[in-house]
């Protein structure tokens, strides 16, 4: 588990970087065994996420959003990091890798606080079409932070942090374009 410091850290390092402050992603340690323990977070973080999907598709088998929501978040984030890798690769940058995959796996916290709004009006009971613009808001904050870490975790252009930030965009999109069709398809 994470030591009090290395939780002291990695919360004063989300919430630097929330600010776009360089120094908020120094604070995160550049280790294989950070970056695998990392991944305990977003796996936490992981029902608050699945409830907000399934209320946002409202209408459909939990089950089989769930399902089909489960799916396309691990294979988007296995896609995401292999491209990322591969990437950093080729611009001779691999050793910052590990930072890499724990910085994004610790932002997951501020991505859910993010979130919380879309919870509290489903737990009110509000109409939840009124909160999609307020979710395509959340989900292009969301790429300019994954810029601004690919920036300043590799020692990249802002250009090209902006650029992998896109590809990650297009990949996740893509995917929740097959998700809804396949819901679609399922639900018919």
């Amino acid at each position: 588990m994470f030591t009090k410091e290395e939780w002291k850290s990695n919360l004063v390092g989300c919430m630097e970087i929330l600010l776009f402050m360089p120094v908020g992603v120094g604070r995160f340690k550049s280790s294989r065994s950070a970056a695998i323990k990392s991944f305990i977070v977003p796996i936490a973080l992981l029902p608050i996420l699945l409830t907000v999907m399934v209320a946002m598709s409202a209408g459909f088998s939990v089950g089989i959003l769930l399902s089909l929501h489960m799916i396309r978040i691990v294979l988007a984030a296995v896609l995401f990091f292999a491209v990322v890798y591969f990437l950093s690769k080729q611009f001779e940058r691999q050793e910052h890798f590990y930072k890499f995959v724990n910085v994004v796996n610790w932002s997951n916290i501020p991505g859910v606080l993010l979130t919380l709004p879309i919870l509290g009006a489903l737990v009110l009971g509000y109409d939840m079409t009124a909160l999609e613009s307020y979710a395509v808001f959340i989900t292009i904050v969301g790429y300019i932070y994954s810029a601004f870490i690919l920036t300043h975790c590799f020692r990249l252009p802002w250009e090209m942090g902006g650029f992998i930030a896109i590809v990650g965009l297009e990949i996740d999109q893509n995917l929740l374009d097959v998700t809804v069709y396949i819901r679609d398809l399922i639900a018919v």
